[in-house]
């Protein structure tokens, strides 16, 4: 079954800045490590692609099969955007995500938003409702601390990382979505 997963990361202040919640991006080398993971026996069936709050941007990338050679254009995305201002707005993010979603109707697709969740979004509502109704499932890797109840719609698997989880949490997370359509495939517990 050909896959699709995409990734939203926040680079804001409060996630990569000095007192944010991933102050040293250790993001993503979680996230490289994951899709380095399933690139030893991925297929180009198997489709990454890397967006940011700041979308469009220089390190967008995909959607490209995870493959030992895929890999090498998704970890290109894999860090802070230099043209980027660090956006807290998840809006453009979002619509590029669903614009790829939609061009791959044939893909089991999963997207997976990596962060604190503390959206500047003019309207915040309707974006968290766009993001409930993506066509494909959701998975909120929520960085730094719990969201109260009800601000993500029940439809949106949350996963929370703290600053004090074990090194490997994100990239376990981000895993688990990777995996989520091989079939036979499971996270150990």
């Amino acid at each position: 079954m050909p896959t699709l997963l995409i990734t939203i990361f926040d680079d804001s202040g409060s996630v990569a800045g000095p007192a944010g919640t991933d102050p040293l991006s250790n993001r993503y080398g979680e996230a490289a490590y994951a899709f380095s993971v399933v690139a030893r026996k991925g297929g180009r069936h198997e489709l990454g692609a890397v967006l940011h709050f700041d979308s469009p941007c220089s390190t967008d990338v995909g959607p490209v099969p995870i493959t030992r050679r895929g890999l090498l254009m998704l970890r290109s995305g894999l860090r802070t955007p230099g043209d980027g201002v660090g956006s807290s707005e998840l809006a453009l993010g979002l619509e590029r995500a669903v614009a790829l979603a939609e061009t791959h109707a044939d893909h089991e697709v999963t997207l997976v938003v990596l962060s604190d969740f503390l959206l500047m979004d003019p309207e915040p509502g309707p974006v968290l409702s766009a993001l409930a109704a993506f066509p494909g499932a959701v998975h909120a890797v929520v960085l730094g601390h719990r969201l109260p109840a009800g601000v993500l719609d029940e439809r949106i698997v949350e996963t929370h990382i703290q600053r004090g989880d074990p090194p490997g949490a994100l990239a376990r997370a981000l895993f688990a979505s990777l995996i989520t359509h091989r079939p036979g495939s499971f996270l150990a517990g």
